[in-house]
C-alpha cells in the first residue's frame, strides 16, 4: 500500500509539474519525417488588428523527429524580394491529434502547426515579435501560411 501511494504521489507531483497537457502530449513512435513547402501566404498584425503587409513567398521544411526537437527552416520573399532565410532546432512538440501536429518555439512566441490529415499537408507559422507597432514596427506579429510539395506526406 505504501509504494501504491508513493507511486500515486509522483505521478500528481509529475503532472503539477509539467501540466497535463505536456505529459500526454507525444507523438507515435517511429522514424524521423520531413514535411516541405511552398509558402502561399501571411498575414501581418498590428496588436491583433491585421494590417497591409507584403505579398509572402518562399519555401518551408520541417523535421520531426521522435528522439529530437523539431526543426523548421523558412526562407521567405516580402513581394518578390528576399526578405529571411531563418532555422531552427527547438521546436518543442506541443501536441499531437490525429495527424495534426503542434510546435512551440522561442518559448512561446512562436508556433507551428502541421496538419497531415489533408492532402497536400499544410503548415502555419505564427511568431510574436515583441515589438511595439505602429512605432517601432508596422506589425508585431506575423502568420505565414503553406502547402506541403514534397516530402513524407
Amino acid at each position: 500500500m505504501k509504494t501504491f501511494l508513493k507511486i500515486t504521489a509522483l505521478v500528481a507531483i509529475t503532472v503539477a509539474l509539467l501540466g497535463p497537457a505536456r505529459l500526454f502530449a507525444s507523438q507515435p513512435a517511429g522514424p524521423a519525417q520531413t514535411y516541405h513547402g511552398t509558402l502561399t501566404g501571411g498575414t501581418f498584425f498590428c496588436n491583433g488588428a491585421p494590417v497591409s503587409g507584403f505579398i509572402v513567398t518562399g519555401k518551408w521544411n520541417v523535421n520531426i523527429d521522435p528522439a529530437t526537437p523539431a526543426q523548421v527552416t523558412l526562407n521567405v520573399s516580402y513581394n518578390g524580394r528576399h526578405h529571411k532565410s531563418f532555422g531552427y532546432n527547438g521546436l518543442m512538440l506541443v501536441s499531437y491529434r490525429d495527424g495534426v501536429y503542434t510546435f512551440s518555439g522561442f518559448g512561446d512566441a512562436a508556433a507551428a502547426t502541421i496538419n497531415t490529415t489533408v492532402t497536400p499537408a499544410t503548415f502555419s507559422w505564427h511568431v510574436e515579435l515583441g515589438v511595439s507597432c505602429p512605432s517601432q514596427n508596422p506589425y508585431n506579429s506575423l502568420t505565414y501560411l503553406g502547402v506541403a510539395d514534397r516530402g513524407d506526406q
